[in-house]
């Protein structure tokens, strides 16, 4: 059943699935303290959240941690991912749908306020996305790549991500690929409006990507600068997963 959830959440070939019923609620996190926040989440969210996959009421619960940059505003990336079908139900009091007292929510939500600051929260939908051949697992490493679209070219740039990652070769470290649409908010000031997320087994095989001869770019044909703005890359290693 785990792999079978991820195999929905993730094709193995590039699509675009604009007729997806899938909500990506993500929520960003600044611990105080990392190792207490981690034994929390292991101890009690991870019991509440993966009874609600297992009742139906979320779709996938994972938690990522930021790795090796200290300086990053946030510590870890909390992510519920709902079937929007049964959003209205899924979304509201999730205490209750696993047996607790709001009495019991109440302490536990007080005790983990101490330990960190929700900085942030997004949603996204998918666009499009890739995997190597044999890859239906959650992999270990995340690369989050959040985007910004310039004005005027949000629909270039969906079109220009999709038709440019029809599939992942064979050679690459890379094992898949992702493609998000931030929701649920417009404005001048909004930080990114989409996200791309690149996946690997292993963090060496993300350090092992940098190696190698560049190249300048020749200023002719295609460019990613026309399209978008790269605001922010985050990479974060799998903590805990529903699909573990």
């Amino acid at each position: 059943m785990k792999k079978y959830v991820f195999l929905v959440l993730a094709s193995l070939s590039t699509i675009s699935i604009f007729g997806q019923t899938k909500l990506y609620d993500n929520v960003f996190i600044k611990a105080n303290d990392i190792t207490a926040y981690d034994k929390f989440i292991k101890e009690h969210y991870a019991k509440v959240h993966n009874e609600r996959v297992n009742k139906g009421m979320l779709l996938q619960w994972d938690v990522w941690k930021v790795i090796d940059t200290p300086q990053e505003d946030f510590t870890h990336m909390v992510t519920y991912i709902y079937d929007i079908e049964k959003y209205s139900t899924q979304a509201s009091s999730p205490y209750e749908m696993v047996g607790m007292s709001n009495l019991q929510w109440s302490t536990i939500q007080n005790k983990v306020n101490q330990m960190r600051e929700r900085v942030a929260q997004v949603k996204w939908i998918d666009l499009g996305s890739a995997r190597k051949k044999g890859v239906d697992y959650l992999p270990e490493i995340m690369v989050l790549n959040m985007m910004k679209a310039k004005d005027g070219k949000t629909g270039s740039y969906e079109k220009e991500e999709i038709k440019r990652t029809k599939s992942i070769s064979d050679n690459s470290n890379k094992v898949g690929w992702n493609f998000h649409r931030r929701i649920g908010e417009y404005g001048n000031d909004i930080y990114f409006t989409h996200a791309t997320i690149d996946w690997f087994d292993s963090y060496k095989d993300y350090l092992s990507g940098w190696f190698g001869e560049w190249s300048d770019a020749n200023g002719q044909g295609f460019s990613w600068d026309d399209l978008r703005e790269l605001k922010k890359m985050v990479v974060m290693k799998k903590m805990i997963s529903s699909t573990d």
